[in-house]
């Protein structure tokens, strides 16, 4: 069955997951440069983003892109990397407290211009209009 034959609907999935596996594979070609995974570099950004503040497992599971059973198993590879420190929450001890160390924050700067050039790459034949009717489009998904 060629694409134009395919229901509309299955065209659109179908095209919007071989997209989405292009890039995290081109993303993940930049982060092996520092021996991290799709999903470690996910949870590191994650983190930087609290600037400081720590996060518990609940709220790092909840914003990662690749949501899955094995959150904690990549926080504790981070861990034993010294890229993230973890605490018992000193309010409540059932819970813990996730912090990125100097050590995972310079890992993120070290990658940070690799990735902005490579997300620019891919996304390098749509205009800035294009690129938020893009999000706007699939917002609305």
């Amino acid at each position: 069955m060629k694409d134009s034959e395919m229901p509309i609907a299955r065209r659109l999935v179908t095209t919007l997951i071989k997209k989405g596996t292009e890039m995290t594979e081109s993303v993940s070609e930049i982060v092996k440069k520092e021996g991290l995974t799709i999903q470690q570099f996910n949870v590191l950004r994650i983190l930087r983003g609290r600037k400081g503040k720590a996060a518990n497992l609940q709220d790092v599971s909840r914003k990662m892109i690749h949501s899955n059973s094995n959150t904690t198993r990549v926080i504790d590879k981070l861990i034993s990397k010294d890229y993230v420190e973890r605490k018992q929450c000193p309010s409540d001890r059932r819970q813990i407290e996730l912090k990125i160390t100097k050590k995972g924050l310079q890992v993120l700067e070290n990658l940070d211009a690799d990735i902005d050039a490579r997300e620019l790459s891919l996304i390098n034949n749509l205009d800035e209009d294009q690129v938020k009717q893009v999000l706007e489009f699939l917002s609305k998904l």
